[in-house]
């Protein structure tokens, strides 16, 4: 978050602006007044305290103040997205960690509250139902060129379903988490550069700044949808914190086609190895290894009848220890060689 001049607005004035209703001992309901703001949560390093920072339109306010984890819901969506470290997100009854780069889109009225861990960096895009929906119906470059395929994806998909009222979409929420390639980006993303673009628009408030966050919110939504940067899983209400985990090893065993090592998938998910071999085991019966090894074999398959790679070349490509070894998996599996499986379903 970019520094900017403190506002001459108070931090509980800020906050009076933004929520119409605050949590009390009576009541657990947010509203928003302006149909899009930003919040932050920052953790100070050295003295544990928590900055909350408001933004709105002209200003920005912020103060030290303690977290408030009552579980608490709202009638507009809420995208939460971690800046740095880690936040325990608590949804409904079931505690989710997010790391830097972790994304989660909210529905309406969905009950939660956030715990942020040491040296966490969290924003909270707040937008109205009707905003959403007119920001995503009146797209001045798709009304122009209807020869253009129209936007959509997960993101989309979720808000329309949900505005229109379907059952299946009311229990659910999105997730989002970093693709292996992004891992191994640079540290800066293009979410988080985005993200910044909407903060320092909203307090210049310059003229036409309500059309850029118009636009930024659409190129953010764009960017979570974008499978090389995120995966995105449907999660439903009462998913187990094993659920969540065995998505994403699900995630990164389909970008990776299974050639990711055990201390990989570690790093990637800020997991032990085995606790996510064990999730695995009780999941499928198999082991991560031998998952892994089926992802691969799955992708050997589609690279023998959709390619005309060499059979030495997918061996290398996916990471076999060697062709009679993948010779001899293959046959296993399928009953036939490579080369009779590619001149039979090619």
């Amino acid at each position: 978050m970019k520094k900017q001049k403190k506002a001459s607005v108070s931090s509980e004035q800020a906050v009076d602006m933004l929520v119409h209703n605050n949590w009390t001992a009576s009541s657990d309901h947010l509203t928003i007044i302006t149909p899009l703001t930003l919040f932050y949560k920052i953790r100070d390093e050295k003295t544990g305290k928590l900055l909350h920072a408001a933004v709105y339109p002209g200003a920005m306010s912020c103060d030290y103040q303690p977290n408030n984890a009552a579980l608490h819901q709202h009638d507009h969506f809420e995208l939460m997205y971690v800046l740095d470290g880690e936040l325990t997100n608590k949804i409904e009854r079931i505690s989710y960690t997010y790391k830097k780069g972790d994304a989660c889109l909210l529905n309406r009225n969905t009950r939660h509250t956030d715990i942020p861990g040491q040296r966490c960096s969290v924003v909270f895009i707040n937008f109205h139902a009707q905003y959403i929906l007119e920001l995503m119906e009146k797209d001045v470059l798709f009304e122009l060129s209807p020869q253009i395929t129209p936007p959509g994806g997960a993101i989309h998909d979720f808000l329309r379903s949900n505005l229109q009222g379907e059952e299946r979409f009311a229990r659910n929420y999105l997730e989002f988490s970093s693709t292996l390639h992004s891992l191994a980006a640079p540290s800066v993303g293009p979410a988080e550069t985005i993200i910044d673009q909407m903060q320092q628009e909203m307090v210049s408030a310059r003229p036409g700044y309500s059309y850029l966050l118009r636009g930024l919110l659409l190129r953010l939504f764009y960017t979570l949808e974008d499978k090389t940067s995120f995966h995105c899983n449907f999660m439903r209400l009462d998913s187990s914190n094993e659920d969540f985990l065995f998505a994403r090893i699900s995630n990164c065993l389909e970008e990776s086609h299974g050639n990711i090592s055990r201390p990989e998938l570690s790093r990637a998910l800020h997991y032990n190895a085995e606790y996510l071999n064990q999730i695995v085991k009780r999941r499928t019966g198999a082991s991560l290894l031998k998952l892994a090894g089926q992802y691969r074999l799955d992708h050997a398959r589609q690279l023998l009848t959709k390619t005309d790679k060499s059979v030495t070349a997918i061996v290398e490509e996916l990471g076999f220890t060697g062709t009679s070894h993948f010779y001899n998996l293959f046959r296993r599996e399928t009953g036939m060689s490579p080369l009779e499986y590619r001149e039979k379903n090619s």
